[in-house]
């Protein structure tokens, strides 16, 4: 049956795609050529590759004819006309079939094996320039499943020689946008590096903390110089009442300068605080953590403690010995107290002493008495948590965040929110976590906010599968 219109097959529900050389038309008055198409019910591969006009792919295939992109495609569109035939694919389709009959692994060659690595690289930037090694593992098998015959004999996965082509595909995609100027790739580079770090694996900036929007591209249309204007009004519109919204819109518009910024100078914290003083607000912190990881911080935090609550008081009273009795006589405190921040609060002081951790090194209690002593201990202090109360008094007259010796953040309502913000502003100041509460933040990321959870430390699965149990 030959068809020439669109029209004609939209009630077919297979099709059958056949070349026909222009000199096999029989209608001369049709200037240019058009294609046969038979309905077929189901596939029959004998069928198929008997035809000699169809194409097939076989390990001793002719690369020259996969040279085009990698989504090459023959001239003929799908139906709804919205995408080219997918060509290579299509034809990997016939080798599955093979593979399902007598089991024939599929060996392509180098180019149509350059073809379906582009494809996969152009994927896979999208969400990282840096791909970690389970996730070349993840998409090996991912390739090998959707595309059985492409499995390898000669390894113990099956797609092991597709993982490590996958992560070389990904250093020469990462050179080409280097060349491009897209700026996460350019901050590595060499006339980048400090004095002493003229190597390329040195002193590599990239995402750590599962952070997916590490550094972002500039709005379209936005230059350097222009975004660098709106920060400077944002120091004005940070100073009115009432201004959330404009300072909202600004924030967002100027992400990808300040990020920058972060990343490539690593101002001091001072320094960064009076350019940026909107960063610090609760609200925008609670912003830039989104911008950065694509989740909300403050209530996935709570939610998920409130969540592990109940079964992570349970594992932590059952600990024994010194350090058990010091871990009962702290959660006394949730038997008598009906404010749930303070039942929040104990929680996690009292998961930092069942992870072998002081808590008494980050969270800083002060008296209003002597207010000089607890200056001079903010100023010595490099990360942590400060508390200001009155003598004799159970309330607290003031919360707040210090980094590098600098308030960044005070007048907070509770400690558990003054912990969060600063889980935030690490994110958004690219800082590490600090060294004296290292088991206790890999918990945060990885069981609590449930980033990059895949890799976990010994002391941390033991606690994860306590809590699964």
């Amino acid at each position: 049956m030959n068809l020439t219109s669109v029209s004609e097959i939209e009630h077919k529900s297979t099709l059958k795609v056949i070349y026909l050389p222009a000199s096999s038309l029989v209608e001369p008055h049709i200037d240019e050529p058009f294609i046969t198409l038979y309905p077929v019910n189901t596939f029959d591969e004998t069928t198929t590759c008997s035809e000699p006009q169809t194409s097939s792919i076989d390990s001793s295939c002719d690369d020259r004819q996969y040279a085009s992109a990698p989504h090459s495609s023959t001239s003929t569109e799908t139906p709804s006309g919205l995408s080219p035939w997918p060509k290579v694919f299509f034809e990997l389709s016939f080798k599955n079939a093979a593979f399902e009959t007598n089991g024939t692994y599929f060996n392509p060659g180098p180019k149509l094996k350059g073809i379906v690595l582009n494809a996969l690289a152009q994927e896979m930037v999208k969400y990282t320039k840096y791909p970690k090694d389970y996730q070349c593992e993840e998409v090996a098998a991912a390739l090998t499943r959707a595309h059985p015959c492409l499995g390898q004999l000669g390894s113990k996965t099956g797609f092991w020689g597709w993982k490590q082509s996958l992560k070389y595909k990904m250093q020469n995609y990462r050179t080409k946008l280097c060349r491009l100027g897209h700026p996460e790739v350019c901050v590595n580079s060499l006339r980048n590096k400090r004095k002493g770090q003229g190597k390329p694996a040195a002193n590599i900036k990239k995402p750590k903390k599962a952070e997916v929007n590490y550094i972002h591209l500039h709005p379209k249309g936005e230059s350097t110089e222009r975004l660098e204007q709106e920060r400077i009004a944002l120091l004005t519109e940070v100073k009115k009442r009432d201004n959330e919204v404009v300072i909202k819109a600004k924030m967002e518009k100027t992400f990808s300068y300040r990020r920058q910024q972060i990343v490539e100078q690593r101002p001091m914290i001072e320094e960064f605080k009076n350019q940026w003083p909107a960063l610090f607000q609760q609200s925008e912190v609670n912003a830039e953590f989104m911008r950065i990881t694509t989740k909300p911080l403050q209530s996935t935090f709570l939610s998920e403690l409130d969540r592990f609550s109940d079964k992570l008081m349970q594992i932590l009273q059952s600990r024994g010995g010194v350090k058990g009795q010091k871990i009962k006589n702290a959660m006394m405190i949730t038997d008598s107290c009906d404010n749930i921040n303070i039942k929040r609060e104990c929680i996690l002081k009292v998961l930092i002493l069942y992870l072998n951790e002081d808590p008494d090194s980050f969270f800083k209690d002060y008296v209003a008495s002597a207010i000089e002593d607890a200056e001079k201990g903010i100023a010595n202090t490099v990360m942590g948590i400060y508390t200001i109360r009155g003598d004799g008094s159970t309330k607290r007259d003031d919360v707040g965040i210090v980094i590098e010796g600098i308030k960044v953040m005070s007048n907070l309502d509770c400690v558990i929110l003054a912990f969060i913000m600063l889980n935030g502003l690490i994110y958004a100041l690219d800082l590490s976590f600090p060294d004296n509460l290292k088991n206790t933040y890999e918990f945060i990321q990885k069981i609590l906010m449930n980033l990059d959870g895949h890799k976990l430390t010994t002391k941390i699965q033991h606690l994860k599968i306590k809590l699964f149990e």
